[in-house]
Formats: C-alpha cells, sequence, structure tokens
C-alpha cells in the first residue's frame, strides 16, 4: 500500500482526533486510550494557538513545518531545550532566535 496523503500531526491534533473517536464510538482501544491520556497530560495549545504558532515558527526560513510541529509539541521553556530540539535538524539557530522560539511557545501556551 503507497500512502498518498501524508502529514505530520501534533499532539494537540491527535487529542482531538482521539476524542472525537471516543465520542463517535464510545470507546477506544488500550492503545488509543493510552495515546489520549499521553496527549491529554502534554498538549499545551487550543487548536486556534496551534495553528497560530505554528504559522508563527515558520516564518523564521531555518524553521520548517516539521521543525514547528516538533516545537509545538514539545513546548520548549528554555534554551537549551530549543538547541536539543534543532541539533538533531542540523540548523542553527543564534541565540535572538532561540529567544524568539521561547517567547513565542510561551504566548501561546495554555496554563
Amino acid at each position: 500500500m503507497i500512502a498518498l496523503d501524508e502529514r505530520v500531526v501534533t499532539l494537540t491534533e491527535v487529542k482531538e482526533m482521539l476524542e472525537k473517536a471516543e465520542a463517535d464510538r464510545g470507546e477506544l482501544s488500550y492503545e488509543q486510550k493510552l495515546a489520549l491520556e499521553h496527549a491529554r497530560r502534554f498538549a499545551r495549545f487550543t487548536p486556534e494557538n496551534l495553528e497560530k504558532l505554528i504559522a508563527e515558527l515558520k516564518q523564521n526560513p531555518k524553521i520548517d513545518g516539521l521543525m514547528a510541529v516538533r516545537v509545538a509539541d514539545m513546548a520548549p521553556a528554555h534554551a537549551d531545550d530549543v538547541r536539543a530540539l534543532f541539533a538533531k535538524a542540523r540548523t542553527n539557530l543564534d541565540e535572538s532566535e532561540v529567544q524568539k522560539v521561547i517567547e513565542t511557545v510561551r504566548r501561546y501556551a495554555t496554563p
């Protein structure tokens, strides 16, 4: 089977999908329940704020869609966390860009 339409989804989107599936079917599989519990615990953005966050992050040419999703899922609060996220992608953000990522995440995150 070849998947023609693939996209990366955020933890917030996973939470929405699983909550909808639970409401529609009345129950989830064991794995889906675990995933939903995890998403409820760690998803830090409303769907509206998530969209704004990703759009704002992608304004930086060094941050593509995949990295914006990773930032949204991790919701880094410290410079070292941001650097660790981007180290694997071999993208170096300067200190002002790192701080801008932290400020942007902080602005859109729900308490």
